[in-house]
């Protein structure tokens, strides 16, 4: 889902980010930057006073933390952050300074976690997020940066435990909730990301539990059966 992906690019991108702010000095150099303790932090390469080539950042203790490109002074081509463990947390790809092209986010067992596509530094094209066991979490749609068309959450067991429709980064449309059996647990409407019209909730046998209905996202009326 959408906070998975703050979850981890707020992390990881952060981290990168950080990398690639580096001021730039000098002319035709390597510079570098130090912890505290004398530990190697980050290397750069300049050329006529820009950022030119590969950089790297490195963890307390040598292990390698982000790689990646520049090229006159943009960020280009490929890019990479690992775990301190040595393994890859994060893929991404930069053109132009932008983020743009494929992503993947990885768990530190090495189990893809999430994948997607980037356009112009923003989400963009089908995505999804995966549990640690290889079955699809969720998975759906954006459209520069927010939720857009049919979206799906599962259970852990590929069971689907919640469908709708998003639009402009809000639910809108026909939405389902589901009980782990396949059995509906709640069904209604959404419209600009608030509840719209009659809601119904159901007991894991099927039968009706209750029904509610809404306004502009606001509860009016209720009825449990």
């Amino acid at each position: 889902m959408e906070n998975i992906k703050k979850v981890l690019f707020g992390k990881a991108l952060t981290v990168l980010l950080i990398v690639l702010f580096v001021p730039s000095v000098g002319f035709s150099e390597t510079r570098k930057t130090y912890y505290d303790s004398g530990e190697l932090n980050v290397e750069f390469t300049y050329k006529n006073g820009k950022k030119e080539g590969p950089f790297k950042s490195y963890y307390k203790g040598g292990q390698l933390k982000a790689e990646g490109n520049y090229r006159k002074g943009k960020k280009e081509g490929p890019a990479k952050i690992y775990y301190e463990s040595g393994k890859i947390q994060l893929g991404v790809n930069y053109r132009k300074n932008k983020l743009e092209g494929p992503y993947k986010g990885y768990s530190e067992s090495g189990k893809v976690e999430t994948e997607g596509n980037y356009r112009n530094d923003k989400l963009e094209g089908p995505f999804k997020d995966y549990y640690e066991n290889g079955k699809v979490q969720d998975e759906g749609n954006y459209r520069k940066d927010k939720l857009e068309g049919p979206f799906k959450q599962y259970y852990e067991s590929g069971k689907v435990q919640v469908e709708g429709n998003y639009r402009k980064g809000e639910w809108d449309g026909p939405y389902k909730e589901y009980y782990e059996n396949g059995i509906i647990e709640l069904e209604g409407n959404y419209r600009k990301g608030k509840k719209e019209g009659p809601f119904k909730q159901y007991y894991e046998s099927g039968g009706i539990k209750a029904m509610q209905k809404y306004k502009d996202g606001k509860l009016y009326q209720q009825k449990s059966i």
